[in-house]
């Protein structure tokens, strides 16, 4: 029995061994700002971008269309995706993003969302990422809906998304992401 044990012992340390290294670095920006606007409309660029030390990275540069009131927010977006792993000895992928978010606040500190967001074919014909261990560390076309809640400097935010990727299945995943602030 106790050969057993460190042969399960063994084992889990040889599938975990490989996501010890795991890191992330994200990092998104807004390059102008929103509030010297004098109307409900104005525009802003966005560039989100993201490292997995040993897997590859990518950057979303988006232009957005924005309407503002003290209760709803939409906003339209577009632009590209540069994106790139190991299993891709080519140039990184480059694809169009079309983005839509719909939020109502119903008060201080609880909203609700509705996001969308299509991925175009490659613009440059490399390949998607379509290894499913993968997929869903990088953006995808998908819809999601979800609840997010602010509490001083906690930010909480629950909801679910459907991924349109490269999988015969659509993936349906539940998200729940805590945030504190220092």
């Amino acid at each position: 029995m106790k050969k057993l044990r460190s042969s399960i012992h063994l084992l889990a340390f040889i599938i975990l061994l490989p996501f010890s290294n795991l890191e992330a670095q994200e990092q998104s920006e807004t390059l102008n700002n929103p509030e010297l606007s004098s109307s409900n409309f104005y525009t802003s660029r966005y560039q989100a971008q993201n490292a997995f030390n040993g897997l590859g990275y990518y950057k979303l540069y988006n232009q957005t269309f924005n309407y503002e009131t003290d209760k709803l927010l939409i906003t339209l977006g577009a632009g590209f995706l540069e994106q790139n792993t190991i299993f891709n000895n080519m140039a990184p992928g480059i694809h169009g993003s079309i983005s839509a978010n719909f939020e109502y606040k119903f008060n201080q500190r609880f909203s609700f969302y509705l996001f969308g967001r299509y991925l175009t074919p490659s613009l440059n014909e490399e390949g998607r990422i379509n290894t499913p261990h993968m997929e869903l560390l990088y953006p995808q076309s998908e819809v999601s809906a979800g609840l997010r809640g602010n509490f001083n400097n906690v930010n909480i935010d629950v909801g679910a998304s459907t991924l349109f990727g490269n999988q015969p299945e659509l993936n349906t995943l539940l998200r729940t992401k805590v945030s504190i602030g220092f």
